[in-house]
């Protein structure tokens, strides 16, 4: 497997746009790899395509609205991870699968920005959330039309397996790419990722935040091959 740096440093076009659909995924996903692409001066943008208000919170709201609790843990999170560009859509959770609004919306945003490089999930969308599932079959047709590099989120080894719904192992596609922290970025990331306090994430991750900063300083990507067929399937989720 090799160093993602490698990869990195030989894009010429250094916009780089990572989109997940809720708030909290870009963080635990991506949270190292975004902070590798600005240290590379990367012009970074992250993009929610809901404020995830489909999911379900497990502190004491006050009073907010879970869109309130969810955009305020986001603006957070990219605060930690140093992250100036920063977008949150307000398309509905839990609905990507049949809506149509949010694609021509991306459509339009991509094709006004010309990002090189594009980060997101791929067709196991990891838990096998079928709005992972639409982003990544959105992003692949996406790519087979137009210039840029498309990176998916993979796992490997201990972390494909606390992590990864066995539903949809069988369509993660095997890492090609390392990203190996440092351990500020380690903890930058996982400072940002439990800064979503609402989505109580050390159940989901089996660890406290400050553990994960020690044994989860990795993370995996694969370059997709635009020509190359890839399966997926919608579960119950």
């Amino acid at each position: 497997m090799e160093s993602i740096d490698f990869f990195l440093k030989g894009l010429k076009n250094k916009k780089a746009l990572v989109v997940f659909p809720h708030p909290d995924d870009e963080s635990v996903m991506a949270g190292g790899l975004i902070q590798r692409l600005m240290l590379y001066d990367f012009d970074v943008t992250v993009l929610s395509l809901t404020e995830g208000e489909g999911g379900k919170i497990h502190i004491n709201g006050r009073g907010r609205s879970v869109r309130e609790i969810r955009s305020e843990e986001f603006a957070k999170a990219m605060s930690i991870l140093k992250v100036f560009d920063w977008i949150m859509w307000g398309f509905d959770d839990g609905k990507l699968r049949f809506k149509q609004d949010w694609r021509k919306r991306l459509r339009s945003f991509m094709k006004l920005n010309n990002f090189g490089l594009i980060v997101s999930y791929d067709l196991s969308g990891v838990s096998g959330h079928p709005d992972h599932i639409s982003l990544s079959r959105e992003l692949l047709a996406l790519s087979r039309q137009n210039r840029f590099l498309l990176l998916w989120v993979s796992f490997f080894g201990h972390m494909k397996e606390i992590v990864v719904n066995r539903k949809v192992e069988k369509y993660m596609v095997e890492p090609e790419y390392e990203v190996a922290l440092t351990f500020m970025e380690s903890w930058r990331k996982w400072c940002a990722a439990f800064s979503h306090r609402s989505q109580a994430l050390q159940g989901f991750l089996r660890y406290p935040w400050w553990l994960l900063v020690f044994v989860a300083r990795r993370e995996w990507y694969t370059l997709v091959v635009k020509n190359k067929k890839y399966l997926y399937r919608y579960t119950d989720f």
